[in-house]
């Protein structure tokens, strides 16, 4: 079975283990891709809870009109998530806080596929407005996947993860969505 993608967060449409299936998945996916960068305190004993409570008041707080949260489902499992949202920077708009790809599945498309799922609810819901979407400098696979995304580097700055370590956090902005559609 090809993984599809479905939108969540409607609360009549989801439950608290919908919001933990993908904090699983988000928390697995931090695991691998930040360890070096976030402390391994943080990674190996903090993260799982954190992330469950971030998503369960995600999924309690969902507004469609300015949220979306997506997942690629492989049968009843999410494999890939994406989740975006107007509220997090209003300055800046829609901002994509995240996208992760279950390790054992990245390089199949289906980080593409989300964004392309994101810069259609953009167009079709939002006028078309500007994508955004931040990501840790040290992350070079990332950096290259939006940049081959057309992704245009619109900011960098500092910011302090989880145990104490500084790193460079680039915004990339997508001013027409539609070219994540092509």
């Amino acid at each position: 079975m090809d993984p599809h993608i479905v939108r969540l967060g409607h609360a009549t449409e989801t439950s608290q283990n919908d919001a933990d299936r993908i904090a699983d998945l988000h928390t697995r996916s931090r695991q691998i891709a930040y360890r070096g960068l976030y402390g391994d305190a943080f990674l190996d004993h903090e993260l799982f809870e954190v992330s469950r409570a971030t998503w369960r008041a995600r999924f309690k707080t969902f507004d469609p009109a300015t949220d979306l949260i997506l997942a690629a489902m492989d049968g009843a499992e999410p494999i890939a998530l994406a989740y975006a949202s107007f509220r997090i920077n209003p300055q800046v708009g829609c901002l994509v806080d995240n996208l992760h790809v279950a390790p054992e599945r990245k390089s199949g498309g289906l980080g593409s596929a989300l964004l392309a799922e994101t810069a259609r609810w953009l167009i079709q819901d939002h006028g078309g407005a500007a994508l955004h979407l931040e990501v840790y400098a040290p992350n070079e696979a990332a950096l290259g996947f939006y940049v081959r995304k057309g992704g245009a580097e619109v900011a960098r700055y500092r910011e302090t993860v989880p145990g104490g370590r500084e790193v460079d956090t680039v915004r990339y902005r997508w001013a027409d969505p539609a070219a994540l559609l092509r």
